[in-house]
């Protein structure tokens, strides 16, 4: 009898453990398909969040962070004289006609003359917060043109970068863009101009702040067909000892991808290397303008720039000052182009370079960036 029973408490012995096992095994399972249901909670929340966090807007344009050279025309050729302001030889602005009053170091609106140290050193100090790496100085005109004021001029904001740069400041770059060639179609002309651009900046302490593209200091050539100006030149075993010391680029009014200006009338245009955006355009000398309606054809400037499959190398902005074509960004009064705020376009600037740099979204119904 007593091994019978032992027999029967063993049996129950067994089946206790094997229904506790049971049990346990039926809690696990239980809690691992709460804790699934938790965790795909959870993942979908995340998921949920991710997209709540994209704008509502179906039109805005996502833009990725992305880095090239930034540069921006700059006009040396102001004249002025405070003490003689209706004297057309003394003052620029009254000679050409040009309709805006630009900020000034005190931020007032007026005039100003472009060799004026102060107002030098107020341009690249607003340059170089607005992110802007370089200037090209606009000597197009011919270099020694009116007995060399736009020169002398120009050597004035050469000067005031060197200085800029030495005294530790956000560092910015100069160039210069010739054009002799709009009246003497000649690569002889081209290379001449050069001599004098190279011993006035290059062979100078100031030379040092001039900007480089592909290891050589940049030369920008403006007028139609100047390319093809060079290459016949060149093909004809024309001189260019001076000319082959820079890398040369080219601007026209062609809208030419690729190209470093001039007026994009037919908007900026796509290119890997460079892309050129601008304002607005009227030279009002005849040609059809390319009017700005309010910041609409700079926003769909930048659109080109924020939509391009490659980002360009380097982006080109018409202008910074140039008022006598109505492509300046700087902020300055107009009441002949309407009543737009006077910083728009400067604010619209800064706020762009910063999306391309960082990244963000486009809204292109909209004068600025989404924030």
């Amino acid at each position: 009898m007593k091994i019978r029973s032992t027999k029967i408490n063993t049996v129950r012995k067994t089946l206790t453990t094997a229904i506790f096992l049971l049990t346990v095994l039926i809690l696990l399972a239980a809690a691992g398909c709460a804790g699934s249901e938790n965790n795909n909670e959870e993942q979908q929340g995340e998921e949920e969040s991710t997209v709540t966090e994209r704008p509502a807007e179906g039109n805005l344009i996502k833009v990725d962070p992305a880095s090239a050279d930034i540069g921006i025309w700059y006009s040396v050729w102001y004249k002025y004289d405070p003490e003689d302001p209706d004297d057309v030889r003394k003052n620029l602005w009254k000679d050409w006609d040009i309709r805006y009053e630009p900020i000034l170091p005190d931020g007032t609106y007026g005039l100003y003359d472009s060799g004026d140290k102060e107002l030098i050193m107020f341009h690249l100090k607003e340059l170089t917060e607005a992110g802007i790496d370089f200037i090209i100085m606009d000597q197009t005109n011919h270099i020694d043109v009116g007995s060399g004021f736009i020169s002398d001029r120009a050597v004035a904001v050469a000067k005031c970068i060197q200085e800029w740069n030495d005294a530790g400041n956000k560092p910015i770059r100069y160039c210069s863009a010739i054009g002799a060639i709009q009246w003497e179609p000649n690569g002889k002309v081209i290379e001449d101009e050069v001599v004098l651009l190279y011993n006035r900046y290059l062979r100078k302490d100031w030379g040092k702040s001039y900007y480089m593209v592909d290891g050589k200091p940049l030369l920008v050539v403006y007028g139609d067909g100047g390319e093809q100006i060079w290459k016949d030149y060149k093909d004809a075993g024309g001189k260019s000892k001076y000319t082959d010391n820079f890398t040369m680029r080219w601007a026209d009014n062609q809208s030419r991808p690729g190209y470093y200006g001039w007026a994009y009338d037919k908007g900026t245009q796509q290119d890997e290397n460079v892309m050129v955006v601008m304002p607005g355009w009227d030279n009002r000398k005849g040609h059809t303008p390319v009017p700005r309606n309010h910041g609409e054809w700079y926003r769909n400037s930048w659109k080109q720039v924020f939509t391009a499959p490659t980002a360009p190398k380097i982006i080109v902005i018409n202008s910074f000052n140039e008022y006598a074509e109505n492509t300046g960004v700087h902020s300055a009064l107009t009441e002949y182009y309407g009543d737009d705020a006077p910083d728009l376009y400067w604010n619209m600037t800064k706020q762009y370079i910063k999306l391309f740099r960082e990244g963000g979204w486009f809204d292109p119904d909209n004068n600025l960036p989404e924030s």
